[in-house]
């Protein structure tokens, strides 16, 4: 299966973001928009995992969230990646993301014991769009700086989950396989 494990944003940040979305638009570039369901903040991708690795996972998962407390986060603002020239992934930013960068750091230490490669530097973000490309440059520029501050709510960071991640012709499908709820 293929596998990733990530945070679940709230229902209020979810909303807003599909509004970005709507603002973004597809004038200015070919871009498949991530559906509202499957907003998330992504700690690692695992890509493709058996069931016994899985369950590897899920231990190390256990004693992580073990370790966290639930914290509040703002999402705010619009970026890219690679950057503003090259434009190939719509994000909206994280603010106060201290306590999701120590969970990120846990994970990835914990992940490279069980073998999984090393990921550069965590950013803590949601995607919302994927370009394909681009047809107006300049277009598209305004609209991401139009979001640039743009404040979509604040979450409750509950707990970290581990998803399956089923590619279809319409998207990929989301699955949650273990929620660990973080310390109070």
């Amino acid at each position: 299966m293929r596998a990733f494990i990530a945070i679940e944003v709230s229902d209020e940040v979810r909303d807003n973001l599909v509004r970005a979305q709507q603002r973004i638009g597809t004038k200015a570039a070919k871009i498949k928009f991530v559906e509202r369901e499957n907003f998330h903040v992504t700690l690692k991708f695992l890509g493709e995992i058996d069931d016994a690795r899985a369950r590897d996972v899920m231990e190390a998962l256990e004693g992580i969230a073990k370790k966290h407390k639930k914290h509040r986060v703002r999402v705010k603002g619009i970026g890219v990646f690679p950057n503003p020239n090259y434009v190939r992934v719509i994000w909206a930013g994280i603010e106060n993301d201290g306590g999701i960068n120590a969970i990120a750091r846990d994970v990835e230490r914990e992940m490279r014991k069980l073998g999984f490669k090393r990921e550069k530097n965590f950013v803590a973000h949601v995607t919302i769009g994927r370009v394909k490309f681009v047809k107006d440059k300049l277009e598209l520029a305004m609209a991401l700086r139009d979001l640039a501050n743009e404040d979509f709510g604040e979450f409750t960071v509950e707990a970290i989950e581990l998803k399956r991640s089923t590619l279809t012709p319409r998207g990929p499908i989301y699955e949650t396989m273990a929620r660990f709820e973080l310390a109070e």
